[in-house]
């Protein structure tokens, strides 16, 4: 089973750019990062940005993922080390992240074959 979610982080006054800096060295390191998606069971991650008028912007992420992988916050990749980093300098614990509701989903059936051939691993 798959699980797909959206859900909306605030940025922390102030570190607009620092969370900038964030996903440009994701992107920078795209090839190292997307290795970091197997152990997860990670199938697609994305990042929205949002400059809101209440003067705050927010990070939006949609993730579709698998069962049974690893936590973040177990891996030993430089990479999710340094994204946990930026998280926790980042992101605002005193806003409570928002969940989407999933109302609709749709996956190609040639992705979902994929997508099931790994979840038998």
């Amino acid at each position: 089973m798959t699980k797909v979610e959206l859900t909306r982080f605030r940025i922390k006054k102030g570190k607009e750019e620092k969370a900038q800096e964030w996903m440009d060295f994701l992107n920078d390191h795209h090839t190292d990062t997307v290795a970091t998606m197997a152990g997860e069971k990670m199938y697609v991650e994305s990042v929205f940005k949002e400059k809101n008028p209440d003067g705050y912007t927010y990070f939006y992420w949609y993730s579709v993922q698998g069962e049974g992988g690893n936590a973040v916050e177990e891996s030993e990749s430089y990479i999710d080390k340094k994204h946990l980093e930026y998280w926790d300098e980042c992101i605002d614990m005193e806003y409570k992240p928002v969940d989407m509701k999933l109302e609709e989903n749709l996956i190609a059936p040639a992705v979902e074959r994929i997508i099931g051939q790994n979840t038998e691993n």
